[in-house]
């Protein structure tokens, strides 16, 4: 009877291991092939990037010059704005002097400082003469030294 018993018992403990880890190795086996599809896409990548930083490199380096040169030229455009800008403010104070002196108050600046030279024959002439003093002499940069200079 105690061989009948552990004859039972022993159907209880009899395990199929194979069948329980087969879908532990299934998985196994699903992330293996998913690492190494991973891994070659990393490859690609990374080989893509060698071959676009080196290209990237070499345009650096092919273009260099013209943007060295670029950069003179805007650098160039630069300071000629500047002393054209300082030449109309000081072109701008003179015709302001001219307005003070003629007496003019416009809108049309240009316009009012020739206004008296275009209506002079209109005008009867007045006796009394006005004194009107000599402009100074306007020192007005010349912005072509600046060309000449960045095309050597």
């Amino acid at each position: 009877m105690l061989e009948e018993v552990v004859q039972d018992y022993a159907a209880y403990l009899k395990l199929d291991l194979s069948s329980g880890f087969q879908t532990v190795q299934d998985v196994i086996d699903n992330m293996l092939t998913r690492l190494e599809e991973l891994t070659s896409v990393l490859q690609i990548i990374k080989t893509k990037n060698s071959e676009c930083g080196s290209a990237l490199t070499e345009d650096i380096t092919k273009y260099r010059s013209e943007i060295t040169i670029l950069s003179k030229k805007i650098n160039t455009v630069n300071d000629v704005i500047i002393r054209l800008t300082n030449n109309v403010d000081i072109v701008e104070k003179q015709v302001e002097k001219a307005e003070f002196d003629f007496s003019v108050q416009n809108d049309s600046k240009i316009k009012s400082f020739l206004k008296p030279f275009l209506m002079r024959n209109k005008d009867p002439v007045s006796a009394a003469p006005t004194v009107i003093t000599p402009p100074d002499k306007v020192e007005l940069q010349s912005v072509l030294n600046n060309f000449e200079q960045n095309i050597e």
